[in-house]
């Protein structure tokens, strides 16, 4: 489920267009109160939450991470009406006392800047009551005056704050989420306090379609140009340790990179390759399964049917794109033998970070602490390592080369000019893997 948590004096038609091939969609709105309906998310394997302005505050006191997979802020704070975290009080408490059709329409041209036009029409069609709105910032500001704010105990991982905000004052946020126990990641925009929240949602959940039609066209250029991918397989394998692994299952083997490093060193009985799309047979096992399907879902499925009946899962850059990490963390340690080996490398915050400018709706990397945070609960034992490869290009012409080259531009994506795009696009683009083993 994509959950979003609407800004104030909108609802559900206002965010109509969004949708997300796989996902179901429900919009939270009408902050009068704190209460939550938390069984509506009961039937769903992952919740990604998006939150815009007001919206922000609200998920942050009614979610809790073991609910949640995924949460983006948009535009707002954990603190709304205070001087330095969010809305200055006396701005808040003079847009309360001051609500009438009227002012609201002076606040919503305010919040859309030079977009107001475009979606006046979406604003219009959203259900409000002067007295209910009135109510809601009444609500807002008396927890803050009477309770205080408090910082929810929600892990925030990416941040997007508007220099053009005229709402949620840009330092005010920059100085809130810097404070913020979880770091998340913070890009700015320059727009102004309405951003559209859809561009966002199919930026950061990976589309599976997308994704595997990037790597497939990648397949003949891959291996030629992935060098910090193969930097990152070699490393990889050198952490097995010397055990036999009769029966391996590898996620995302694309090319064979890493399936002929681990093969060689392993030499395993019976492997298991699940990827996106087809793939040519790599020949390295005397006995090979080939399967097409979201690995996600697969891997849940096996350790449901099968558990306990692999002695290794393997996987080289490519569980980043992983909707659920902690699904997949705790189906794997289900699936995998006692004693048997999980064996994964993954991106960190920062990975690719000179192509936020490009594509600031880009893939979010989760840090090491809540990576070791999921893994305590599924593994008893396991260490991880890090490194740095940055690789340099002889042109911003050949960076961009690369990405389409390895498919590993991914779900970012840029409608700039070729001419534009190139004037901003790096020579050097820095890898930051984080090596992962685990015991069951």
């Amino acid at each position: 489920m994509i959950l979003i948590f609407a800004g104030w004096s909108t609802d559900s038609h206002f965010y109509s267009h969004v949708s997300h091939e796989g996902w179901d969609v429900a919009v939270v709105s009408g902050y009068s109160d704190l209460s939550f309906q938390a069984n509506i998310l009961d039937n769903y394997s992952t919740v990604s939450v998006f939150a815009w302005s007001m919206g922000v505050y609200v998920a942050s006191q009614v979610l809790t991470n073991d609910q949640v997979s995924l949460a983006v802020a948009i535009n707002g704070t954990e603190f709304p009406a205070h001087d330095k975290f969010g809305i200055p009080v006396a701005i808040f408490e003079g847009t309360a006392s001051s609500l009438s059709d009227r002012n609201l329409a002076k606040f919503r041209k305010r919040m859309a800047g030079d977009q107001f036009e475009s979606i006046k029409d979406s604003l219009d069609s959203c259900c409000y009551d002067i007295n209910s709105l009135r109510s809601e910032l009444d609500f807002i500001l008396e927890k803050g005056i009477i309770y205080g704010y408090k910082a929810g105990s929600l892990r925030w991982h990416r941040v997007y704050a508007s220099t053009q905000d005229k709402i949620f004052p840009y330092q005010s946020q920059i100085d809130a989420w810097q404070n913020n126990p979880f770091h998340p990641d913070i890009i700015t925009l320059n727009s102004p306090h309405y951003v559209d929240l859809y561009p966002i949602i199919k930026g950061v959940l990976p589309s599976e379609q997308k994704i595997g039609g990037r790597f497939k066209k990648a397949i003949t250029t891959y291996d030629t140009q992935a060098s910090a991918q193969r930097k990152i397989a070699e490393c990889l394998t050198n952490l097995c340790p010397e055990c036999s692994l009769d029966n391996i299952v590898e996620i995302g083997p694309g090319t064979g990179l890493f399936t002929k490093m681990i093969a060689k060193k392993c030499r395993p009985k019976h492997m298991t390759f699940v990827d996106l799309y087809e793939l040519d047979h790599f020949n390295v096992a005397p006995i090979e399964d080939y399967i097409i399907a979201d690995a996600e879902n697969w891997i849940e499925r096996e350790a449901n049917n099968n558990p306990k009946s692999m002695d290794a899962i393997v996987s080289a850059s490519a569980i980043q794109w992983f909707s659920n990490p902690r699904r997949f963390f705790k189906n794997a340690s289900k699936l995998i033998k006692p004693g048997g080996i999980f064996l994964c490398s993954t991106f960190l915050p920062g990975n690719l970070s000179e192509l936020k400018e490009i594509a600031p709706f880009g893939l979010i990397y989760r840090t090491r602490e809540e990576i070791e945070d999921l893994l305590k609960d599924c593994f008893k034992e396991f260490v991880l390592s890090e490194k740095t490869f940055p690789i340099t290009f002889t042109s911003p012409r050949e960076t961009l080369l690369h990405l389409r080259h390895t498919g590993v531009g991914g779900s970012t994506h840029s409608s700039l000019p070729i001419g534009e795009l190139l004037s901003i696009t790096p020579s050097t683009l820095t890898y930051r893997p984080l090596f992962i083993l685990a015991k069951a």
